[in-house]
């Protein structure tokens, strides 16, 4: 049996004319400029196929450098030349090193292989095949029950190859951590590598565009990215396949392609003939390879953020970085200093690294700087009770260029965007307020609806804060400094209006709801209902005193 994915459609794609398919690893790269995006059944599906579709372009086309990479941008394909670069040839310089290398692990792409399947061990043949529905985290197996799947042990669940293939690269990425399958007495694993953090990926008008502008300069031999080093190279190029006793110890990756391909887990996928053709009816997970670095110094696709302290009059980090994270109800546009803006002077916070070289390739006028891409952030929450799937998502955020590329003239974004966001948690932070300072008023007597104004609050203000993003983009590209500083400030009232306007929303329609049987009732919601206008109005006042004084130095701090 086999299933070259290297030939065989198994990526799902979306057409530049809305038309899904899926296609070839080579079908892929070949028509990248021909498809919209990747779209997988789920968020960390998608975020796990372009982990893995990153990791072979690095090794296809490298970017070695500022050079490669401009011309990959600029050509109308990644295989065709910029229009001023092309000759006669019958292939270009990419297209000849694409088709080389995949000639060179033709291999390693067999999902079935016999001796090398495609990110498996095959040594674990010896053990019991377990459930297919392993790979699946949204279907019941064993005692992992679900809420609408009714899966039992006895069902006999198959997957055609291409499902397989997708589950066994995401179950890599994301896989829960917990007990599991020991192949000899080590049951134990961490979860995933990509539960740790936020995965995040800018997005272009086309799947080449998307992978370039996830791409930065790839150089082994010269250590970029760090701490990319010469004997780095994706999991299915490891010159053997991994064992299949578990590495407790764990390691640091030798680079980036080593991070994007992470074998967290021991699979073997077990097919069998049916009336269908090839189907999975099997597998076996046990615990894989441990992680042995610190997150920041590793991985590129994910954004950091450090707790601070004044000291001698600066801000000071404190503490290990910690990645940004997705949450239910507040969205990742919470984030969008710490994802977009860079820090120059004091590193409080960093971007991901891809940014950084989205970032790199403006200033170098590689890319346009009125150019508005998509930041798409996908993330996996798990159960802290039992390592369970509770949660997937997938939010997006506005990214303008001149955001991203904003250089140290323009400083005050970063400030901006941390006052602005800051508004928006004081608010959050002043409805919750509301709500405990009427339950303590009743002490306990009428239970209210909790988290109710968290609901009607934070989901309002995403669309309006990508509004915001926008407008500061199309501030900074104003050629005039005096016009630039006034339409960033209106910029912030509007969205500070904006915060204002759902935040009595909120509370008005909270008010409604809350249940009144007498006096008592109205008596407790009058004062702290209040108290919250009366705080919000100050939030805003000082909002306005804070991004004024910001933005003129001549202003002294009002204590």
């Amino acid at each position: 049996m086999k299933f070259d994915l290297l030939t065989e459609p198994w990526l799902p794609v979306v057409t530049t004319n809305g038309a899904h398919t899926e296609m070839s690893i080579r079908d892929v790269f070949t028509q990248a400029h021909e498809l919209r995006w990747l779209d997988g059944e789920t968020p960390v599906v998608t975020a796990a196929l372009h982990r893995m579709l990153l990791a072979l372009a690095h090794r296809c086309y490298g970017p070695e450098n500022a050079s490669v990479w401009k011309r990959l941008w600029t050509g109308p394909s990644l295989h065709e030349p910029p229009e001023d670069e092309r000759s006669d040839n019958e292939r270009s310089e990419d297209e000849r090193a694409f088709e080389k290398y995949l000639a060179s692990v033709s291999d390693r792409f067999d999902l079935f292989h016999t001796t090398r399947p495609f990110l498996q061990t095959p040594a674990l043949g010896e053990k019991a095949w377990g459930n297919v529905t392993q790979l699946l985290p949204h279907r019941a197996t064993g005692n992992n029950a679900t809420l609408f799947d009714h899966t039992t042990t006895a069902d006999r669940v198959t997957l055609s190859p291409a499902q397989a293939a997708r589950w066994l690269v995401t179950l890599q990425a994301f896989d829960a951590g917990g007990l599991k399958t020991p192949y000899r007495t080590d049951k134990s694993s961490e979860a995933g590598l990509a539960n740790r953090f936020a995965t995040t990926l800018l997005e272009g008008s086309t799947l080449r565009e998307t992978l370039l502008l996830n791409m930065p300069i790839y150089h082994p031999d010269a250590g970029y990215p760090r701490p990319t080093s010469a004997a780095d190279c994706p999991a299915w190029e490891y010159k053997h396949p991994p064992g299949p006793e578990p590495d407790k110890q764990g390691r640091a990756p030798t680079g980036w392609t080593d991070m994007l391909t992470w074998p967290s887990r021991r699979v073997l996928l077990h097919p069998t003939h049916t009336d269908q053709g090839v189907r999975v009816d099997g597998v076996i997970i046990t615990p894989g390879t441990r992680l042995r670095t610190d997150l920041p110094d590793s991985e590129l696709m994910a954004a950091f953020r450090y707790t601070t302290k004044r000291q001698r009059g600066k801000l000071v980090k404190t503490g290990r970085p910690q990645p940004v994270l997705l949450e239910e109800l507040r969205g990742v546009w919470r984030h969008a200093r710490e994802l977009l803006v860079g820090d120059w002077e004091n590193a409080h916070r960093e971007r991901p690294r891809t940014i950084e070289h989205v970032a790199e390739m403006a200033a170098s006028d590689n890319i346009a700087a009125d150019a508005v891409y998509t930041l798409r952030v996908f993330g996996q929450q798990l159960n802290p009770q039992g390592g369970a799937v509770h949660a997937w998502q997938q939010e997006t955020l506005p990214a303008p260029v001149a955001l991203l590329r904003a250089d140290l003239r323009h400083e005050a974004v970063g400030d901006l965007l941390g006052l602005s966001v800051g508004l928006a948690d004081d608010v959050g932070d002043a409805l919750k307020r509301l709500e405990r300072d009427f339950a303590a008023a009743l002490s306990g007597e009428a239970p209210t609806k909790r988290q109710l104004l968290a609901q009607w609050y934070w989901p309002r203000l995403s669309e309006p804060f990508g509004d915001f993003l926008r407008e500061l983009g199309r501030a900074l590209n104003s050629g005039n400094t005096g016009a630039q500083q006034r339409e960033l400030l209106e910029a912030a009232g509007r969205w500070k209006n904006r915060v204002r306007t759902t935040g009595e929303n909120a509370a008005d329609q909270w008010a409604e709801d809350v249940p009144r049987r007498g006096a008592r009732q109205l008596q407790a919601l009058a004062k702290p209902l209040n108290d919250f206008r009366g705080l919000l109005d100050w939030l805003c006042r000082t909002f306005d005193a804070n991004t004024a004084r910001y933005h003129d130095p001549e202003k002294e701090e009002d204590d």
